[in-house]
Formats: C-alpha cells, structure tokens, sequence
C-alpha cells in the first residue's frame, strides 16, 4: 500500500504530467526503443538536478561516459544506512507552542501513518493539528482546502494535488498571509509564501543514483526495462531523468521506458514477461513505484527467469518482503516517520524566517539487504528524530 498511496499523494487524479528532464524522450508506451550507445558530451542533466545530486550524495552527476572503477565507490555508498539528515544548522530560535497546523492527508492507512508522525513531531513543539482528509476527487480536494482555510490556522500543509485543482484556495491562503507547505507535489514553490518539500530535485537525484546503481551492477552493459505510470508526477520526474542520463553516463547499458495505465498497478506481471519474451537479454525491471511491481516477481520466478532483477523506487512494505525472501532485489526507500519530521523541521524554519534550503532534501538509500520488512527505519537515519531534536533545541 505505501507506494500506491504515494502515487496517488503525487497526483490523487489522473492525467498529470510532468515534463521530461530533457528534450529528447526515449519512452515507449509498447514496443522496446533501441538506445543509442553514441557518448554525449556535455552536462547530462539539468543544473537543477546536478545541485540535488551534489546535496544529497556529496557527487557531481557525470558529464563524460564513467567507468566501472569511477562508480564502485559512489554506488557503495548509495547502499550505505544514511547517518545524518541533511539539514545541520540548528532552528535560528525554539518553536513557539500554540501554533496551529491544518494537515491534509488521503484517508488511507499509509497516508495516516505519515498523519500521526507529523502530529507526533509537532506535539513535541506544543503545536495543535487539525487533520482534514482531502477525499478523492476535484470537488472534495476544493472542499478540503476550503475546510482548511475556514479554520484560519497558522499554516496549512498539504501533499500531491496540482496547483490547477487549487489555485482559488491556494491564492486566498497567499491573501490570508497563511504559509502553505506542500510536498511530493505537483505545485511550484511561491516565495515567502509556499514552500515544496520532497521536491523534483530529490527525485532527480534518485534517478541519477539509481542509474549509477544499475550500470555498475551490470558491469556498463545493464540492459534495463523500465515500468511507471506516466500520470504520477514525481516518480515521473525519476524515471524520466534515468531516460535522460544512464546511456549517456554508461554508452554500454540500455535503459527502455514503458509507460502503463493505472489499471496495470498489481497486474503489471503478463507485460513485463511479454516483454522478456521479446527482449530476453533484459537482466534488470525497474517499477517507478513499489505496487506497480506486485506479483512480477513471482511471475519471473514461475517463468525461470531468476536471472533478471527487480529494483522499485518508494517500496512497500510487500516489497520489503519480496527483497528479503529474494523475489525482488532492492528498492529505493522513502521512509515515512524521518519524511514526516523534515516536513516540520521545514514548518519551524517557515515560521523563523531561516533558510529553508536545505530541508527540502535528504539522504536517499538503495536498499538490498532487508532483514525486517516490517521495520519502520527502513531507509531512515536510526536516530533521526534524536537529530531533529538536538536542531529543534528540545534536547537542552
């Protein structure tokens, strides 16, 4: 359930799209796309993406085709348990208790947990947090955000619904002087007034990572078939910026984009086994989000193709365990307990007027080894709220 939830916290509707990271697009919505193998010169990504990748792993994105010997270290820790968030600069003051916050969620469970970790964290600040359940269509989103506006609270915050659902409410908040945090979203940030967390770029820095992931693994000749469901907005942004960069930073891998229908998530397995048929030098799928992948899996293993591996980015917890029991290989994790605390360092920083640079982001692992699935750390920093915390001022 995690990653439908956060597809649907993407975008909640269908029929958004997001543009490519490059002009040149080799996605397919059937048939397989021969990559080229030419070495392009040149920087590879946007400068947008190169600046997240720097911040998130400490890496430039590669101008020139790598080598095996490059990648190895970068790659060894893109694996590593992350140790640090990555905001380091304390709050400019403690937060001031009494605040009110209207957070707007999706009623379903995942979307809940991410709820209760938010009002954990700003319980610790003497905060008060009124949910609002932003329902399911365009009407019930307008009405959410209407609810949220008629309680005049101190901030709104709000994840995955384009700006052209909201853009009556979202401007009467910017007339209100109510700062708005929306993240994982569709909506462009408005200076001093609303902010975006879990952004574009950290989802472009995931696609760089990923791609360096894959092609080493691959010894530069992975060959890579690629799933999403073109209308989630952010894991669009992640799988479009894989398009972009993995030939040109391997000439010798090929990366080929196969873009579904929502109708496809859990029911994905007939074409990715079509599609092995056709291509059966294919060694790696990749599902831009978790339960697109459900049931491949087993499907490979029932069509004795354990050569092949299956990489997800934002696994569920169904993923977690397919990776330990060895139906799938590894995901790219975005926890929720250390995602929902950034959000409210962020809403601190919003508050204080500090910079807020640097809480859009954080460390990104690639997760292979997972000895309990059910573990709500995967991905995390073990002791992030300790870091958040000591940056909150709470600890002294």
């Amino acid at each position: 359930m995690r990653s439908t939830l956060l597809a649907v916290m993407f975008t909640l509707v269908l029929g958004v799209t997001v543009a490519a990271c490059g002009s040149d697009s080799k996605s397919s919505d059937g048939g397989s796309d021969t990559a080229s193998t030419t070495a392009a010169s040149g920087p590879f990504v946007s400068a947008e993406a190169a600046a997240a990748m720097k911040e998130v792993t400490g890496y430039e994105p590669f101008e020139k085709p790598a080598t095996l010997a490059e990648l190895k270290p970068r790659v060894a820790s893109y694996q590593a348990v992350p140790e640090k968030i990555l905001e380091t600069e304390p709050v400019s003051k403690k937060a001031e208790p009494g605040k009110n916050l209207a957070i707007l969620y999706t009623g379903v469970p995942i979307a809940l947990e991410y709820f209760n970790a938010q009002k954990q964290a700003a319980g610790l600040l003497g905060w008060k947090v009124t949910g609002i359940d932003v329902g399911t269509s365009p009407e019930e989103f307008a009405q959410a955000y209407d609810r949220a506006i008629s309680l005049k609270p101190d901030m709104v915050i709000g994840s995955g619904i384009p700006r052209e659902y909201l853009d009556k409410q979202l401007t009467e908040l910017q007339k209100m002087n109510i700062p708005v945090i929306e993240w994982s979203s569709g909506v462009e940030a408005v200076p001093d007034h609303l902010w975006v967390a879990v952004d574009n770029p950290l989802y472009e820095a995931a696609g760089i990572q990923t791609s360096e992931f894959l092609a080493a693994d691959g010894d530069m000749k992975s060959k890579v078939v690629a799933f999403n469901v073109k209308q989630f907005a952010m894991i669009d942004v992640f799988t479009q910026t894989m398009n972009e960069y993995m030939e040109k930073m391997c000439p010798g891998c090929s990366y080929d984009l196969q873009q579904v229908a929502a109708s496809d998530i859990g029911k994905l397995a007939p074409k990715v086994t079509a599609y092995l048929q056709k291509n059966p030098d294919t060694k790696y799928v990749l599902c831009g989000f978790g339960d697109l992948c459900q049931g491949v899996g087993q499907a490979l293993k029932a069509a004795g193709r354990s050569d092949v591996k299956i990489i997800t980015r934002d696994p569920a917890s169904t993923n977690y365990q397919n990776i330990h029991n060895g139906l799938e290989w590894a995901g790219g994790a975005l926890p929720i307990g250390q995602t929902s605390w950034q959000v409210i360092d962020l809403a601190q920083r919003v508050f204080n007027g500090d910079d807020t640079s640097k809480t859009r982001l954080m460390p990104q692992q690639i997760v292979t080894d997972v000895p309990d699935p059910k573990s709500p750390l995967i991905g995390s920093v073990p002791d992030y709220q300790e870091q958040y915390k000591a940056l909150w001022k709470l600890n002294g």
